[in-house]
Formats: structure tokens, C-alpha cells, sequence
């Protein structure tokens, strides 16, 4: 039976690279449980929420990893966020007609940026122009230029899941991540279709692809769609309008209704939570 939710990582020992496969559906869906996409913002959301995972399972640390589309197109803003647990969130924003448009259409003229958050070090984003034509090519363009990582990347969505496939060359022995090697590897890989990556098992789809290599996989990992959102993070975001605009609002006895972007939740932040939001900000100012 398929996969779904599940994150498949694996190695081509055999010629120094190594890859993952992601199946989506009911954290893919659960995307426009709160808000009602249109059907080319949902397959653009299933795209990146794939690549977001993908590269998640990279990360050798607990963290967070987000992948951020942010231009001057119909889509002006298209955030997907990805924990080392994997469990995911993303949100899009747009105006304007978008049915029928292409990917180039939908973005205009973007940036692509993708951020590092360990929980203990350093945070690290790499910027870099969308321009691809699809967020496969983006990506793929990202890494190369930003980190001179061969890769290859293959995305699949229909309207009830989304599937990707990662392809990365490994630095290692030269004979085995030669260039004729990793460009054997990708011919191989270039035969996936996306009826194969949204149906097949995994197992099915590494033993058309790669039989006649060397392939170590390692045990998979389900992905969820979870929020994180809480009261406590919202008040924390209040305190960056400052003090004076909080003790304003206090002053007019004003409550403050929140809404996640990511998830629909609500929150009532009422006096007693601004003048907590208000003491916070007094005790970072005296620090």
C-alpha cells in the first residue's frame, strides 16, 4: 500500500548521492482546512510544503526550516515552515484572478528565500531571485548557487495529495560522486512520472528506478500538519509595537483578536494579557 505522510530518506552508495521521497495527503489537505485556496495557490502550497519537508530532513540539529516565496505578483507572500519532527505549516496570500496561470504568472517577480532555525545556534537564510520556470527549477537553481550542491528535484501534486523526490550529490570518494556517476544517476531518476510518485509505494518506485545500484534505505518518518502557533507566541509578536502603543491600547480598554495565519486559531488578548505584554516589554528595556 502507499505511502502517505511519510518521508522515505535512502543512499546510492554506489554512486555517492542521496535522496528522499515524500508522500502528502491528509496534511496536504489540511492546508485549506481554514482558508479556501484556489485550486493553483493549493498545488503551489503542495509543492513547497514537499520541497520544505525534504529538505527538513537534511538538518542534523532540532530546528526549523522555512521556505518563503515573496514578490510582486498575484501571490505576494507563500511561507511553509518544516520542524525536525516534521510536522508542517504554510499559509499563502494573494489577489487578483489566479485561475489558469502558470507559476511564472502567479509569482512575477520574487525572491526565494530559505531559513535555517536551530533551537540552540546560529539562524541562516540564503536569498536568491525566483527564476525558474517552476519551484522545481528554483530549487534546484538555489542550491546551486547558494550552496554548489548538485541536485535534482521532482514535484507532484494532484487535488487530493503531493509527492516529491530528491535527488543531492554527496562529497565523499571521488570514484564514487564523480560527474558521470551523479549524471548516470539522474538519467535514472529523470524516468519517475508523477502518477508514479503520487501512487506507488516506495519500495516500488526505487526498484524501477535503481535496481541495478547499491541503495542503503533508512527508516521513514511520518509527517504531520501541526501549528504552532499559541496565546503565549501572539503576545510575545504584541511586544514589537512597542510601549507606548500598548499602554495606548490599555488606556482605551481595548481587546486584540488574533488570527494564525497558518492555522485559523483565535486568540482574545484582553487587558490583563497587554499589561503582561507591557511589563515584558519594561523588563527587556531595563536589560
Amino acid at each position: 500500500m502507499p505511502e502517505n505522510d511519510f518521508l522515505q530518506r535512502f543512499i546510492i552508495e554506489s554512486s555517492g548521492s542521496r535522496g528522499e521521497i515524500v508522500r502528502l495527503t491528509d496534511s496536504y489537505r489540511s492546508v485549506s482546512r481554514h482558508v479556501d485556496y484556489p485550486i493553483e495557490i493549493k498545488k503551489l502550497l503542495g509543492e513547497v510544503m514537499c520541497t520544505a519537508t525534504l529538505l527538513t530532513a537534511t538538518l542534523k540539529f532540532e530546528g526549523k526550516l522555512s521556505i518563503q516565496l515573496q514578490g510582486q505578483g498575484l501571490v505576494s507572500l507563500l511561507l511553509v515552515q518544516s520542524t525536525h519532527e516534521q510536522k508542517l505549516r504554510a499559509t499563502a496570500k494573494w489577489q487578483g484572478e489566479v485561475s489558469g496561470k502558470n507559476f511564472k504568472e502567479l509569482i512575477g517577480k520574487a525572491q526565494l528565500a530559505i531559513t535555517i532555525e536551530p533551537e540552540q545556534g546560529k539562524r541562516y537564510q540564503g536569498i536568491v531571485p525566483l527564476e525558474g520556470e517552476n519551484f522545481a527549477e528554483c530549487i534546484e537553481l538555489y542550491f546551486l548557487q547558494s550552496e554548489q550542491l548538485p541536485t535534482q528535484i521532482w514535484l507532484a501534486v494532484n487535488q487530493q495529495s503531493c509527492a516529491g523526490f530528491l535527488l543531492q550529490k554527496l562529497p565523499g570518494n571521488e570514484k564514487e560522486s564523480s560527474p558521470e556517476n551523479w549524471e548516470h544517476i539522474t538519467i535514472l531518476a529523470r524516468t519517475i512520472t508523477d502518477q508514479e510518485l503520487l501512487e506507488e509505494s516506495f519500495e516500488t518506485i526505487l526498484y524501477r528506478l535503481f535496481h541495478a545500484e547499491t541503495v542503503k534505505v533508512f527508516e521513514g518518518k511520518p509527517v504531520v500538519y501541526e501549528c504552532t502557533c499559541s496565546k503565549q507566541r501572539f503576545e510575545s509578536g504584541m511586544m514589537s509595537l512597542g510601549q507606548s502603543q500598548i499602554s495606548e491600547m490599555i488606556k482605551e480598554g481595548k481587546t486584540v483578536d488574533l488570527k494564525c495565519e497558518f492555522c485559523g486559531a483565535h486568540y482574545l488578548l484582553e487587558i490583563s494579557d497587554l499589561q503582561r505584554v507591557s511589563v515584558a516589554i519594561a523588563k527587556t528595556s531595563d536589560g
